[in-house]
């Protein structure tokens, strides 16, 4: 049986300004591999992923997930962006931020509940 792949980046290039700071980009991630980006600071690292998610539009390539665009698959995705800093008096707990990606799905005015907290 092949591996689905859950991630597929064809030939994708990301610029600031008309730059180029990712050209030529292929990447296939298979369903139920843990991957590491690693690099140092300014290598593309978080450019990566923002094109991932469509924060960034590519000015070439593709990017799928499990064979459909991030717009059509966006629930079976969650991203807490990287914070510099962090106000350590604001009470919150990792079982709080994790509930936070079920924000998306439950629309404006509900909370998580024991349904969500049963699915992690």
């Amino acid at each position: 049986m092949k591996d689905r792949i859950a991630v597929k980046v064809d030939d994708l290039t990301v610029a600031y300004n008309y730059k180029p700071v990712l050209w030529d980009i292929d990447l296939e991630i298979p369903e139920g591999v843990l991957m590491a980006i690693v690099g140092p600071n300014g290598a593309g690292k978080s450019t990566l992923i923002k094109s991932i998610l469509g924060i960034l539009k590519p000015i070439a390539g593709s990017v799928t997930i499990y064979g459909k665009p991030y717009s059509k698959q966006r629930q079976l995705v969650a991203y807490v962006p990287q914070k510099g800093s962090v106000d350590w008096d604001f009470p919150t707990t990792a079982l709080d931020v994790v509930m936070m990606g079920t924000y998306g799905s439950l629309g404006w005015i509900k909370r998580p509940g024991q349904k969500e907290k049963k699915k992690l």
